[in-house]
């Protein structure tokens, strides 16, 4: 069984084409059926006419048969009161003379392609044929040379009417495909981008301003959301500022170095949610270059003091072509140092960190530890997901912060393993500022 397409063009199309051909058939039919009714009566009228003319010939008192002129294929013949020719002109055709009705009423009567009309009068009756099929009958001629040229003029606007139609579609479609094109521009950056009104039919913008109306409620709620974050975020800060204070004064030295972890391990998720909040609310902080080479320059060189004391290595390579982005530069610091505090915390001892800086608009964080099995690689990036490793100290967020700042500037983490199938390597792929046009 034929599907219809799900195409609107291709349903257009197809409705169109059956259309045409439907109203084509159906014009050619009628047409047809008219041009023959009218021939059909035209010759009826020649018929009678023949027949009275006979009629008035014999009421004179003639015997002879007068036939009208130009009128070819005709045939007369006069029957006496005993149902016996008396005289007939024109073809002889005995089957048509045999089934003509002799009675008190006039009758048309058709054998074949012989149509034939018979008319009493008082001395008996007059039975008047014409062949339709007769060479010099013109009138048949006239109708199939008609229908055969309706046909050629009528081919030609059937075809015209699916163009129209797939016209008027493709024209629909480019207005779709350009509202399209808008709404797969909004995002975390062009949360203000609405879809437009006008441009789609008028039965289509109820959809538009359904959905407009849709992101305007989403937008809404993701600012509350984002500033309850920031809200709390910053609410939290005064408190654990006082608790440090509080710890810090702490006699046992063993005491207050794990008040004094746990207290910036708290301090930690903080500055990351509100880095969150932040990239939620683009339009408070302001997007500008980013030189990924001196970022992670300054990272490593910031962390390499608690790496190298915790037994690990740390190094940074920059490729030949690196590329320059554009986003928001404190947030891709947070993702570069959560993943090298992400490689510290979860490789042995011993183990080698390498920042590695493109080629293009790639960060990349590498390490030769143990890795993980393969079927855990695609849930790293799941919010509170730890693996095995659930004795590591941590607020589970990291890696799902990274992909959300990734995601934010146009890009992604992605995840796989190490060189030599060791370990792992995490990269940022931003996309290129030289490639894609500065908002």
């Amino acid at each position: 069984m034929m599907r219809a397409p799900r195409s609107l063009l291709g349903q257009f199309v197809v409705l169109h084409i059956a259309v045409a051909l439907i109203a084509t058939l159906t014009l050619l039919w009628s047409a047809t059926a008219l041009l023959h009714q009218t021939a059909d009566r035209f010759q009826r009228t020649l018929l009678v006419r023949q027949a009275q003319v006979v009629a008035e010939v014999h009421a004179r008192g003639a015997s002879t048969i007068a036939a009208i002129p130009l009128i070819n294929g005709m045939a007369v013949a006069t029957f006496g009161s005993d149902r016996r020719i008396d005289h007939s002109s024109g073809p002889a055709r005995r089957a048509i003379l045999a089934a003509a009705p002799l009675d008190s009423r006039a009758h048309f009567f058709r054998r074949g392609a012989v149509e034939g009309y018979s008319l009493p009068t008082r001395g008996g009756w007059i039975v008047v044929s014409q062949d339709d099929t007769d060479p010099e009958v013109v009138t048949d001629d006239i109708v199939r040379t008609f229908l055969k040229r309706f046909a050629l003029l009528t081919l030609p606007i059937a075809a015209l009417v699916p163009l129209i139609g797939v016209l008027l579609a493709r024209r629909l479609t480019l207005r779709m495909r350009a509202v399209s094109a808008i709404a797969a521009t909004i995002g975390p950056q062009s949360f203000e981008t609405r879809l437009p009104r006008g441009v789609l039919p008028t039965e289509a913008e109820p959809l538009a301003e359904a959905t407009n109306a849709a992101l305007d409620r989403l937008v809404a709620a993701l600012h509350i959301q984002s500033a309850f974050a920031a809200d709390v975020s910053h609410e939290l800060r005064t408190p654990l500022a006082a608790i440090r204070l509080r710890a810090d004064a702490v006699v046992d030295a063993g005491m207050r170095a794990d008040l004094m972890a746990s207290v910036d391990r708290a301090a930690r998720v903080i500055g990351q949610l509100l880095a969150l909040a932040e990239l939620e609310q683009p339009h408070v902080v302001a997007a500008g270059p980013i030189d990924l080479a001196a970022l992670a320059e300054s990272v490593v060189a910031d962390r390499a003091p608690g790496i190298v004391a915790g037994g690990r290595t740390i190094a940074l390579e920059t490729a030949d072509d690196p590329a320059p982005a554009h986003g928001y530069p404190d947030a891709m610091i947070l993702a570069l140092e959560n993943l090298v505090d992400n490689a510290a915390k979860y490789t042995p001892v011993g183990t080698t960190i390498l920042v590695r800086v493109g080629p293009g608009a790639r960060l990349s964080v590498i390490d030769d530890g143990v890795g993980v099995p393969e079927a855990q690689l695609a849930r790293l990036k799941e919010r509170f997901w730890r693996g095995a490793d659930r004795g590591v100290e941590g607020s589970g967020i990291g890696l799902s912060l990274v992909d959300r700042i990734a995601r934010a500037h146009g890009g992604a983490l992605t995840i796989a393993r190490g060189p030599n199938g060791r370990g792992l390597m995490f990269a940022i792929l931003l996309p290129d500022a030289r490639d894609t046009p500065v908002p």
